[in-house]
């Protein structure tokens, strides 16, 4: 090659030729004549440093047009990407079947990754090894009853990932209009051109076929492999792309026969959908119809992964929640001992002492039966934060693993308080408009729905949302309030500016009084709660205190609240009963099952635990338990005897000893 190289650039010398580079050229590739592409092959004697290498193209191997050994990219000189970018730019418009421009190719050819957005590594955090070993998906299954992997297309993340992606199926349709030239253009190229031009222009269809074909092998059965290997030989594909003779509808067909052996049913019409589309572009020339199919293709690999990781998740969910609290007393012990922790075990020590010195004279004595003086302080501490109370926003670093979750109820329990200061403003601007009747809960229920349907998706996002949302807010709560007074509904510009700015005022000054009420109706609630399920093992709790549905909580308990004689009271909590009982529940949760698992290893001194144990209290000295391998070897055997997850679910390399799984595909509920 090195001679090849050479020659090209002696007859340059002897031509007196200036080496020119395309991109800045004014050539007639576009026009199929060979001058262009003759012109611009560059090559060069002297060794390459590293600074000079594409990026993303040295490290990547392709097979040989001949099936021979893979050849690396480092082999030909650094400009020749940009020198097909250049051809791109200049054989565009006038491809048939493609409808991007030749400045869109070409960005896409030279930025997108060499591999598809699917592989068997990006995978590799469904198998069951990474299940069993992710602390954060190990700790969310104890809260979620449809706890689920799924696409992560969410949030800036997602849409990132989407760019990335789109750019990845671009660069493939820049290299198939590449391989039109190369293999087919009139004139044809010379062995010299095509020998310097071919590791560049298929960068990525022959990983394309490789991540098929192992991704393949990793959803079905052994028995199916040779099947796999033979119909997605590497280079078999590539020397039929490169003669022409390619079936991409046929490989299309056999690829279904094969996806719906073993995928689920439901998946069946995506298949067919791949089908089509890679006919359809095949009879109509037409590379980007081709490029969907191939899409469709490993979305389609990528939903059969997801469908095995769920079923793995539900067969297994059992035994996980049953081993949390040993599973995670370990993980972060481990981490502790060898420096690795995310927590500052002083800091939280520190935390819990200052807790002991507000909260402590606020316990009652506790019965033998109860939650242990250290675990009450615990839960006001916890409960105050939740509430805001002074002011209080920062958990201690142990809840880490919780933090979603304890945001998630801290913005419903700002909603909350915000609905109550809106009620309190409607009973009072009843009052003044002359209404003298009963605040049923139908009114409450009546208001709470319309202010709902203001807030919209903005409710859940904090005070300032409410405070953005006022002027709508206070019309309607003046509207509801003149029509309760039997007033006509039209009111001044003045009146309306005035409820608005009486409105936002109460927003500053209520919210922590109707905050401290809320606290006082729920933390006795949570108390009993937390005594109630002091001894409930962790599938307990789970099936006790995790709701069916957002709209099905567990059975509701009678809410304890403050009495008082005003006519403004609790009466118009009523209608949310449900919901403050499920907020309780979830806060008891997350309390019991961080205290079992963090009260010995941060919070609680060794002589205390012991001095707890005698007085009935569910926490014992913490023991060392097995190690993580011992562990998740216990857990993958019982899921085989337990869970009688089939051979063909249980796919994907394990990972090595101590290494997390990442998650890129997030596990939420769909």
């Amino acid at each position: 090659m090195q001679q090849n190289c050479g020659s090209i650039r002696r007859r340059k010398e002897m031509r007196t030729q200036s080496t020119k580079s395309v991109v800045n050229s004014t050539s007639s590739f576009g026009r199929n004549t060979s001058q262009s592409w003759h012109s611009s092959t560059t090559c060069s004697d002297e060794p390459m440093g590293e600074e000079h290498l594409p990026s993303r193209h040295t490290s990547v191997k392709v097979a040989s047009r001949d099936g021979g050994p893979a050849k690396s990219l480092s082999l030909y000189h650094s400009t020749i990407p940009e020198e097909l970018a250049g051809h791109l730019r200049a054989m565009m418009p006038g491809q048939t079947g493609v409808e991007l421009s030749g400045e869109e190719l070409a960005d896409n050819f030279l930025e997108a990754w060499d591999l598809p957005p699917v592989t068997k590594q990006s995978l590799s955090e469904l198998d069951i090894q990474s299940i069993i070993t992710n602390i954060k998906l190990r700790h969310d299954v104890n809260f979620d009853r449809d706890l689920s992997f799924r696409p992560n297309v969410d949030g800036v993340k997602g849409q990132e990932k989407e760019r990335v992606a789109d750019k990845y199926w671009g660069a493939l349709i820049a290299e198939l209009v590449l391989y039109n030239r190369l293999f087919h253009g009139t004139p044809p190229l010379s062995a010299i051109q095509v020998e310097a031009f071919i590791p560049y222009a298929q960068r990525r269809i022959p990983i394309l076929f490789q991540n098929v074909r192992d991704v393949l092998k990793s959803l079905v059965p052994d028995r199916d492999h040779s099947r796999v290997d033979e119909h997605l030989d590497v280079p078999m594909l590539m020397q039929a792309i490169e003669r022409g003779v390619c079936d991409l509808g046929r490989l299309a067909d056999w690829m279904a026969q094969l996806l719906k052996e073993h995928c689920a049913p439901m998946r069946d019409v995506l298949v067919d959908e791949m089908v089509t589309c890679t006919r359809q572009g095949e009879a109509d020339r037409n590379l980007e119809q081709i490029v969907e199919g191939l899409r469709k293709l490993f979305g389609i690999l990528e939903a059969m992964k997801l469908d095995v990781a769920n079923h793995q998740i539900r067969n297994l969910k059992t035994l996980l929640i049953e081993d949390t609290v040993n599973f995670e007393k370990h993980y972060h012990l481990d981490r502790l001992v060898h420096g690795r922790a995310r927590v500052n075990i002083n800091t939280t020590q520190n935390w819990f002492t200052d807790a002991v010195d507000e909260f402590g004279l606020q316990c009652s004595p506790r019965p033998r039966a109860g939650p242990c003086f250290e675990l009450e302080v615990f839960t006001r501490a916890v409960v105050a934060i939740t509430f805001g109370r002074d002011g209080r926003s920062d958990f201690p670093e142990t809840f880490f693993l919780d933090h979603d979750r304890l945001v998630a109820l801290k913005s419903e329990v700002d909603d909350l308080v915000m609905f109550e200061v809106c009620v309190e403003m409607h009973v009072m601007l009843a009052r003044q408009l002359g209404y003298q009747g009963p605040m049923t809960m139908a009114i409450g229920q009546q208001l709470r729905t319309a202010l709902s349907a203001i807030m919209g998706e903005a409710a859940g996002h904090g005070p300032q949302q409410w405070m953005m949302n006022s002027e709508a807010l206070s019309l309607e709560i003046l509207r509801q309030a003149s029509h309760l007074a039997g007033q006509t509904p039209g009111c001044s510009f003045d009146r309306m500016a005035e409820a608005n700015q009486h409105l936002r005022s109460m927003f500053v000054r209520k919210s922590a009084w109707h905050a401290s009420r809320l606290e006082a109706s729920l933390l006795p609630q949570i108390l009993a709660t937390v005594d109630r399920h002091s001894s409930s093992s962790p599938i307990e709790l789970f099936n006790s205190l995790v709701s069916i549905s957002p709209s099905m909580p567990p059975l509701p308990t009678t809410l304890s609240r403050p009495s008082t004689n005003d006519a403004f009271t609790f009466a118009h909590l009523h209608p949310e009963t449900a919901k403050l009982t499920d907020l309780a529940n979830r806060i008891t949760h997350i309390i019991l099952l961080h205290w079992r698992v963090w009260g010995p290893i941060a919070y609680v001194q060794e002589h205390e635990v012991q001095r707890s144990s005698t007085d009935g209290s569910v926490l014992s000295p913490a023991s060392v338990p097995q190690t993580q391998t011992q562990q998740s070897r216990q857990v993958a055997s019982s899921s085989e005897q337990e869970a009688s997850v089939p051979t063909s679910m249980r796919t994907g390399e394990p990972l090595e000893s101590g290494q997390d799984a990442h998650a890129a595909h997030q596990s939420l509920p769909q």
